[in-house]
């Protein structure tokens, strides 16, 4: 999918999920694909849980790079 479909896409999750806690969920902090993302986010908001369970954050390295999914 690409990015302007996955935007429109995640919209709609995106607004609830920050009705729930106040925040907007970043798909390049998460080591995974966009399709992963989308399903993640719409289980947190249908089970009113953070994204966090569903994902793992991308590991960032000292020197700035990020652990690759």
């Amino acid at each position: 999918m690409n990015s302007i479909e996955f935007g429109q896409l995640c919209r709609p999750f995106n607004v609830a999920y920050r009705d729930l806690f106040g925040t907007i969920p970043v798909p390049s902090e998460y080591a995974c694909t966009r399709e992963q993302f989308l399903k993640a986010l719409k289980q947190a908001v249908s089970e009113k849980k953070m994204i966090e369970t569903y994902l793992l954050k991308r590991t960032y390295h000292n020197d700035g790079r990020l652990e690759e999914e």
